[in-house]
């Protein structure tokens, strides 16, 4: 009888004690809130199906993962583009974008993900960062030569690239 009288006391106090963690949506929601591009994030994170599961490093992660195959789709198309242009500027231009998106699809993000990993986030920051610059150097080398302009769909990849870049960087600066 001792025991029911001090069984709601248990309870409270062990609840009390319980952490206070904030998991699935609500962690994602949370996360994305600190980001410049909120309404991608939650999409790229909800899209996942470990997202929902993940603490912020495992959404670090998954940011990580993701801009990982968006720098190898990129990659990919801006190499077909390179190899149906028909002008040497325009070559000269895509060749230069060939070359940062295949470096951020082959060196950073893999280097940047095995960095997470190791909890090395200094190096990680490093790598998101400097692959977050292959868009910029892209723009660049159409600036340089007036008589071409960036493909529709250059700028777009160049854009998503940049936002997605930009989040995954965002969202490890938060981690720590």
């Amino acid at each position: 009888m001792k025991f029911l009288a001090l069984l709601p006391l248990f309870l409270l106090v062990n609840f009390l004690h319980q952490p206070m963690s904030v998991v699935g949506a609500d962690l994602i929601e949370e996360t994305c809130k600190k980001t410049k591009y909120p309404v991608l994030c939650v999409k790229t994170l909800e899209s996942n199906p470990k997202g929902s599961a993940a603490d912020a490093k495992g959404l670090v992660h998954i940011i990580l993962e993701a801009n990982l195959a968006n720098a190898k789709g990129t990659s990919a198309k801006v190499s077909k583009m390179f190899k149906e242009a028909g002008s040497k500027g325009l070559k000269e231009c895509l060749d230069v974008c060939a070359e940062v998106y295949d470096f951020a699809a082959t060196e950073d993000f893999p280097t940047a993900i095995q960095s997470l990993e190791k909890n090395d986030l200094a190096t990680a920051k490093i790598h998101v960062s400097a692959a977050s610059d292959a868009p910029d150097n892209c723009k660049d080398a159409f600036s340089e030569d007036p008589s071409v302009h960036t493909p529709p769909d250059l700028a777009r990849l160049n854009d998503y690239f940049d936002q997605l870049s930009i989040t995954a960087l965002e969202m490890l600066n938060n981690l720590g």
